[in-house]
């Protein structure tokens, strides 16, 4: 069985993650996630003050979940705009 640091040599030698410039690994394990965060945060404290808690936490996991597809649609769509180029 395959080791993590042989599954990191795996990913990183793959071409298929060097579509954009090597960022893809980093797209994918960091910037996604914080994206996700700061839409969460953004979304809970504008609502904080018009809504109560439980609600406002129920309203910003639906827009957080909502806001996953689209980035990741974004995502893939610079992807395939690097490639053509």
């Amino acid at each position: 069985k395959p080791g993590f640091d042989d599954m990191i040599d795996r990913i990183i030698d793959n071409p298929a993650y060097d579509q954009m410039g090597g960022y893809q690994i980093f797209l994918r394990r960091f910037a996604i996630p914080v994206i996700m965060i700061l839409i969460s945060l953004f979304v809970y404290t504008t609502l904080d003050q018009y809504i109560s808690s439980s609600w406002n936490l129920v309203i910003t996991s639906i827009v957080t979940g909502s806001s996953l597809g689209p980035i990741l649609a974004a995502e893939r769509y610079l992807a395939i705009r690097n490639n053509k180029k």
